[in-house]
C-alpha cells in the first residue's frame, strides 16, 4: 500500500498544475474570500434598495466592459502562447495589442458617452423597470469609470496569467482588495452622501488608477514595433467575442433586467446577493483556469488535452457542488444568527438554482478554452444569438409566473444548454483534427 508521503509527492508536490493552483488560490481565498466576508458589512451600510441598485449598475458596467474590450484578452492568451519561444515577436505582440486596446477603448468610450449610446442601451434594457434612465444619469460617469477599470484589469490579469507571473497576480489582487473595498467602507461610513454613488466612485476610481500603475509590468516587456499581423489575429479572435457579448447581454444582464422589472429594487437586492454568493464557485474555477490555461494553450497533443479536460470536468462538477452545498449551509446559518438581514431570506430558495448554474458555467468555460485553441471564437456569436433569443422569452415567462425563483431556474437552464453545446462542439473539432 502506498504511504501518505508517496501519495502526497505524486499528486501534490510533483503535480505542476496543483502546486500552481494552490499558490494562486491561497491568495484568491484571502482576497476574494475577504470580499465575501465584507458582504454583511455592506448589507448594514446600505439599504436593500441601495444594495440592489449598486448590483444592477455593476452588472450594467460589466456588460459594457465585455462589449468594449474587443475580446483582446482572449487574443492575448492565444498569441502569448504562440510567441513564447521568440521574445522579440512576443514584445511586438504585446506592444501592438496593448496600445491598440487603449486607443480603441478611449475612442469607443468617447463615442458612446457623447452620443449617449449607453443611455439608449440602458433604456432598452430597462423598459418599464423601476431603474430608469433619469436615475442612471446620476451614476453614469462612474459607470464608465467602472467599465474602463474592468477592461484594463481583465487585460492585466490575463497578461499575468499568460506570462505565469503568479507572485505579481497575488500582489495585484491584494492591493486591489485593500485599496478599494476598505476605502469604500470608510467613505460610506463617515459621510452622509449617496451610498451607491460613493461605493461606485471610490471602488472603481482607485481600481483604475492601481491597474494603470501596475500595467508598467506590461510596458517593460514591449518591443516597440507595431505588427499588423498580430492586430489582424487579435481582431480575428476578439471581434467575435465582442459581437457575442452584445448578444449575451440579454443572457448575462437579462436576468437582472427581468428581476428588476417584476420584483423591483428589493427583489434585485435579494437576487444580487444570491448571485454574488453563488459566484464563489466560479471564482474557485477561475483560480484553477488561471493556472491551467497557459499550460492548455502550449499543449499540442489533442489526445492528452481531451483526457485531462474530461478528468477535470468530473473534478470541477463534484468539487464545486460540494462548495455550493457549504455556501447554502453558510447562508442558512447567516440568516439564523442575523448576520444576513431577514429581508434576504428568499436567497435560500434561489441559491440552489444559482449555485448549480455557476457549476455548469465553470464546466462550460473549461470547454470554451478549446474554441480559442482552435481559433473558432466566431462560435460564440452563433451560440450567443440563440441563447439570447431563448433567454428573452424564457425570462419573461418565468419572471411573470414565478418571480425571482423562476428567473433563477431560467439562468440554470440556459447555462446547461451552453455547456452541452460547447461540449459536443469541442468533441467535433477534436475528432476532425485527429482525422487530419
Amino acid at each position: 500500500m502506498k504511504s501518505i508521503r508517496e501519495i502526497t509527492n505524486k499528486y501534490i508536490k510533483e503535480n505542476e498544475i496543483f502546486s500552481r493552483f494552490i499558490k494562486v488560490f491561497s491568495v484568491d481565498v484571502l482576497v476574494r474570500g475577504a470580499n465575501f466576508l465584507l458582504i454583511p458589512v455592506f448589507l448594514r451600510l446600505m439599504s436593500p434598495e441601495e444594495y440592489g441598485l449598486y448590483g444592477y449598475l455593476y452588472s450594467f458596467a460589466m456588460t459594457l466592459s465585455t462589449i468594449l474590450c474587443f475580446g483582446f484578452y482572449i487574443a492575448l492568451i492565444k498569441l502569448y502562447a504562440d510567441t513564447v519561444s521568440d521574445k522579440d515577436k512576443q514584445g511586438s505582440m504585446l506592444f501592438t495589442l496593448t496600445t491598440s486596446l487603449f486607443i480603441l477603448v478611449l475612442i469607443s468610450i468617447i463615442i458612446v458617452y457623447f452620443w449617449k449610446i449607453d443611455v439608449d442601451f440602458f433604456s432598452f434594457l430597462n423598459k418599464t423597470n423601476s431603474v430608469g434612465a433619469n436615475q442612471y444619469f446620476t451614476y453614469r460617469d462612474f459607470v464608465f469609470v467602472a467599465a474602463a477599470s474592468m477592461i484594463f484589469s481583465t487585460y492585466l490579469t490575463f497578461f499575468l496569467v499568460s506570462s505565469e507571473r503568479i507572485r505579481g497576480l497575488q500582489t495585484y489582487n491584494l492591493l486591489r482588495f485593500f485599496l478599494t473595498n476598505l476605502t469604500a467602507i470608510l467613505v460610506i461610513y463617515f459621510s452622509d452622501g449617496d451610498n451607491v454613488f460613493q461605493r461606485l466612485a471610490v471602488t472603481y476610481s482607485m481600481e483604475l488608477i492601481l491597474t494603470l500603475t501596475f500595467s508598467i509590468i506590461i510596458y517593460k516587456n514591449f518591443v516597440f514595433k507595431f505588427s499588423s499581423f498580430f492586430l489582424k489575429k487579435a481582431f480575428k479572435l476578439g471581434l467575435p467575442i465582442m459581437a457575442s457579448s452584445i448578444m449575451y447581454a440579454v443572457v448575462n444582464f437579462g436576468d437582472k433586467f427581468f428581476v428588476a422589472k417584476y420584483s423591483g429594487e428589493k427583489g434585485m437586492a435579494i437576487y444580487y446577493l444570491g448571485f454574488l454568493l453563488a459566484t464563489i464557485v466560479l471564482i474557485i474555477y477561475q483560480s484553477f483556469n488561471f493556472v491551467w490555461n497557459p499550460l492548455f494553450m502550449k499543449e499540442k497533443d489533442l489526445i492528452v488535452l481531451r483526457r485531462k479536460t474530461n478528468r477535470y470536468l468530473w473534478i470541477i462538477a463534484l468539487g464545486l457542488s460540494f462548495v455550493g452545498l457549504l455556501i447554502w449551509i453558510g447562508s442558512y446559518i447567516g440568516l439564523k444568527i442575523n448576520l444576513i438581514p431577514q429581508d434576504y431570506s428568499l436567497i435560500l430558495e434561489i441559491l440552489p438554482f444559482l449555485i448549480i448554474s455557476q457549476v455548469i458555467a465553470a464546466m462550460a468555460q473549461l470547454m470554451i478554452n478549446f474554441m480559442t485553441y482552435f481559433e473558432k471564437t466566431y462560435i460564440h456569436v452563433i451560440l450567443g444569438g440563440g441563447l439570447s433569443l431563448i433567454g428573452y422569452f424564457l425570462y419573461d415567462f418565468v419572471g411573470i409566473n414565478f418571480g425571482v425563483l423562476g428567473i433563477s431556474f431560467g439562468v440554470m437552464f440556459l447555462n446547461i444548454l451552453m455547456f452541452l453545446f460547447y461540449y459536443f462542439r469541442t468533441q467535433y473539432y477534436i475528432n476532425n483534427r485527429l482525422k487530419v
